[in-house]
């Protein structure tokens, strides 16, 4: 089943009765009616957390406040989890990763994982590039990035997984992606390129040393579109909870 909306997790509007509160005096009635219409932010976010779940991995209801206030906590790193690939002038512990990734990294946010989708150069491979998202299943967010550093390889581009902490990995499991060309024509004979982790990785890991390498000759032409200056990949990344 899925995660209930947040919508029918809110209070339902409490009822007016007709007639109001008879036999009190204005002042009273007042007082009456401003308390049964106030909701505190507290009472809304407690209601929220207690309805909020999900079916577990043996189809169990699950509830996942745990997994909702972590999110909302911010992610301290020793260091960025992408300096490796030059893109990052953090230097030492990043205080809040998501957003270090958010305003440093320029990544945006998506409800979901791509499937077969689109990444675009602009123009070509003549400097570094970098396309990342940061995407929330059952309540951890993953964060996923596809990139382009000289400085790395001339010849590979790069793509990089990872959770926020270590639980949020344990609870996402096993990961995979597929890379393949856009048009399998202009791909130089390279057909695709696969990676698969039995566990996402998590932030303060070793990232570096568990990112794939993909050709770029996988990025195709886009001539046919009108824009020849420019080439695109196409990137399918799943899970078991997506």
């Amino acid at each position: 089943s899925r995660p209930i909306p947040l919508r029918a997790a809110l209070p339902a509007p409490l009822p007016i009765l007709a007639g109001g509160f008879g036999g009190m005096e204005p002042d009273e009635k007042k007082r009456k009616r401003e308390a049964a219409a106030t909701v505190s932010g507290k009472d809304i976010f407690d209601s929220i957390v207690k309805n909020m779940k999900t079916v577990g991995d043996r189809g169990s209801p699950e509830v996942t406040a745990n997994a909702a206030a972590s999110s909302a906590v911010p992610v301290r790193c020793r260091n960025c989890p992408l300096r490796w690939a030059g893109g990052c002038r953090s230097d030492g512990p990043v205080q809040d990763l998501r957003e270090h990734l958010l305003n440093d990294h320029k990544f945006a946010t998506r409800n979901k994982l791509p499937m077969k989708k689109h990444f675009c150069t602009s123009s070509g491979f003549e400097g570094a590039r970098e396309w990342g998202h940061l995407v929330t299943l059952r309540g951890r967010t993953l964060a996923y990035v596809i990139g382009y550093q000289p400085s790395v390889s001339k010849t590979h581009g790069f793509v990089s997984i990872f959770a926020m902490q270590h639980s949020d990995a344990q609870a996402l499991g096993p990961i995979s992606v597929s890379i393949a060309p856009v048009v399998p024509k202009d791909s130089a004979g390279v057909r695709a390129a696969q990676f698969s982790w039995s566990e996402v990785p998590h932030a303060n890991a070793d990232v570096e040393q568990v990112a794939g390498l993909f050709p770029i000759k996988l990025f195709s032409s886009r001539l046919a579109e009108g824009k020849p200056h420019e080439r695109a990949v196409e990137i399918t990344i799943q899970t078991e909870v997506s």
